[in-house]
């Protein structure tokens, strides 16, 4: 593979190298000290090749006339809109980096899967979509949470690839995932409060629905033929009187 795509770094390499061939000097025997040596070199340049490569750029599609309207129905001019869209694709890019990184890892995938993460950043990009108007209400996801999210996960990526781990090295380990459970836990406060005013919304069009129903479900309650007595005209009164009068003789 060519150097440029996997970003060999040289230097690192050399220093393992020498470090291998110092290592092996100790034993005064020269064939050991260059056998040490390029044994350590190739298994630098192997770890250099495990790196993943950087995520190139991602090209604007065109946009739907569906979409199209939707930005116009929201109320945003041309200059927004392009703002808008390039913005959310770089969420999108960012997303899908996330998620590549945790298919690489198991234990970004287990903190992911623990806090239902991947569905919380999916919901949370397609409600901003929903209201374009929203965007900087949804500042600390889009700015500050997810790139912090990816940043940490490439961390964690890269030193787990290291040859040799200390007891630091899984302290720091366990310090970023940790971070990352955290940062999990406060994207899906931000999406919850993003989404608060469609609750809201929701439950008042309930209590209007409930409060236009309830005259007709009074009505359902009384008996075919039958009115509520309160109602009732002055003629339908006194025929009602008169029926009652007229069961109460037949029984004397």
């Amino acid at each position: 593979m060519k150097k440029n795509d996997k970003q060999i770094r040289w230097l690192r390499v050399g220093l393992w190298t020498l470090g291998g061939f110092v290592l092996g000097a100790v034993s005064t025997r020269l064939w050991l000290a260059v056998f040490v040596a390029v044994v350590f070199g190739f298994a630098r340049i192997l770890g250099e090749l495990s790196r993943p490569r950087p995520t190139a750029p991602v090209a604007t599609p065109p946009m739907t006339d569906k979409m199209a309207a939707h930005y116009a129905d929201s109320g945003l001019n041309e200059s927004e809109i392009d703002l808008f869209r390039e913005t959310m694709d770089q969420v999108a890019a960012q997303i899908r980096q996330f998620e590549n990184i945790e298919n690489r890892v198991p234990k970004i995938k287990s903190v992911a899967l623990n806090h239902d993460l991947d569905n919380v950043m999916h919901a949370y990009f397609k409600a901003v979509v929903k209201t374009p108007k929203q965007l900087a209400s949804a500042g600390h996801f889009v700015y500050e949470q997810l790139p912090n999210l990816v940043s940490i996960a490439q961390k964690y990526e890269e030193i787990s690839h290291h040859e040799v781990k200390t007891q630091d090295t899984y302290d720091v380990l366990t310090t970023a995932a940790n971070a990352l459970g955290d940062l999990a836990e406060a994207v899906k406060a931000d999406y919850a409060a993003f989404v608060e005013n469609d609750l809201d919304d929701l439950e008042a069009s309930v209590a209007l629905a409930k409060r236009q129903m309830q005259p007709r479900l009074n009505e359902s309650t009384v008996l075919p033929g039958h009115q509520v007595a309160g109602n009732l005209a002055p003629g339908h009164q006194v025929a009602g009187n008169l029926a009652k009068e007229e069961m109460e003789k037949s029984h004397e």
